[in-house]
């Protein structure tokens, strides 16, 4: 372009004669940084400047103007013409895309701060080792989810006030519980509760996130009819718990079943002990059948234990994932005895 060529041309003259552009700026009465715009090619000198220009440099008008040495005479006017005409050409390129560029900044804060509402989106959340589906309100343009020990994150670029609100309205189809001075939310449809949400805000984008527990959080119903059922809860429930004198021994098997209330879960834990004599009948030696722990529930006048984690077993017997305990008198009997190779009588815990 020319302007570029000009500017060229002006800066290798200059260092020809040794000028700093401080220099050459004193001399034609300008700042330093007129020159270097000229020599950049992002402006040109006033016309009333070429001919000290020219002088200074030890070149001709024509020169300057062709950005050359040894050029024809040229018709300066015409010539500064078509120049300025380039730059203004360029500049309006400019001005255009710092224009486009505004429209989108504009456009992206608009759409930003319109509410679009949520979408109920399916999860599947892990209780007690088993999957199931759940369906939660997320704010529309999401992305990105992440499941993180019972708390579910999506990602968003919109305006955190208009995320909050749309999260606030999802809330509210929700069945309200209140306990420890809280309020939860409870999706009776798919048993679950929302026991804290939030929308945190990041430079780039805003994180909207649920925590979640199975069940009604506050429990107070199903405390009570486990209450009811079982004649109370945390305590410890046993069977053959003491041992029989050594001479009139008979091999046993000694269970310990052990019930809680974790936040929205019943737990268990659960030890089966094998209890023979040695060899030469003078000690007792203790076998673990199992040692393990999980959740339960009950239903239709029996419970249920959910194993999560068997820390210690037998290699003799086979450990269901699910073991049933008929509900009667408030004692807990084994529906299926799995380690029956050590003990054929009814398990019953008292």
């Amino acid at each position: 372009m020319e302007k570029n060529k000009i500017g060229n041309y002006i800066a290798s003259k200059r260092k020809e004669k040794g000028l700093t552009q401080v220099e050459l700026g004193n001399i034609l009465a300008v700042t330093d940084k007129a020159i270097s715009k000229w020599e950049r090619g992002l402006g040109l000198p006033d016309v009333m400047l070429l001919t000290n220009l020219a002088e200074t440099l030890d070149t001709s008008v024509s020169n300057i103007l062709n950005g050359e040495d040894n050029t024809k005479e040229v018709n300066i006017d015409d010539k500064l013409e078509r120049i300025k005409k380039e730059i203004n050409n360029k500049n309006k390129k400019k001005i255009f895309f710092i224009i486009i560029i505004s429209l989108l900044l504009v456009s992206i804060v608009v759409i930003n701060n319109i509410s679009y509402g949520y979408n109920i989106k399916k999860v599947s959340y892990l209780h007690a080792g088993i999957n199931k589906n759940i369906y939660i309100g997320i704010p529309k343009t999401s992305f990105m989810m992440k499941y993180n020990d019972k708390s579910y994150s999506f990602k968003n670029f919109r305006n955190k006030n208009i995320l909050e609100n749309e999260v606030k309205k999802y809330l509210k189809t929700l069945k309200y519980l209140s306990c420890n001075n809280t309020i939860y939310y409870y999706n009776d449809e798919d048993d679950f509760s929302i026991t804290s949400y939030s929308v945190n805000n990041h430079i780039l984008y805003n994180t909207i996130s649920y925590t979640i527990a199975n069940g009604d959080y506050c429990n107070k119903d199903k405390i009570k009819e486990y209450t009811n059922a079982l004649g109370g809860l945390r305590r410890m429930r046993t069977m053959n718990y003491h041992i029989t004198d050594s001479q009139v021994w008979k091999d046993k098997v000694m269970i310990t079943f052990i019930d809680g209330i974790d936040e929205d879960m019943f737990t268990v834990k659960l030890n089966i002990e094998y209890l023979t004599l040695n060899s030469d009948k003078t000690k007792v030696v203790t076998k673990v059948l199992e040692n393990s722990n999980g959740t339960y529930e009950i239903k239709d006048d029996k419970l249920y234990y959910y194993r999560e984690k068997i820390t210690n077993k037998s290699d003799d017997i086979v450990i269901p994932t699910v073991s049933v305990f008929i509900i009667k008198d408030k004692n807990l009997i084994l529906k299926d005895n799995y380690f029956n190779k050590y003990s054929n009588e009814e398990i019953i815990l008292k």
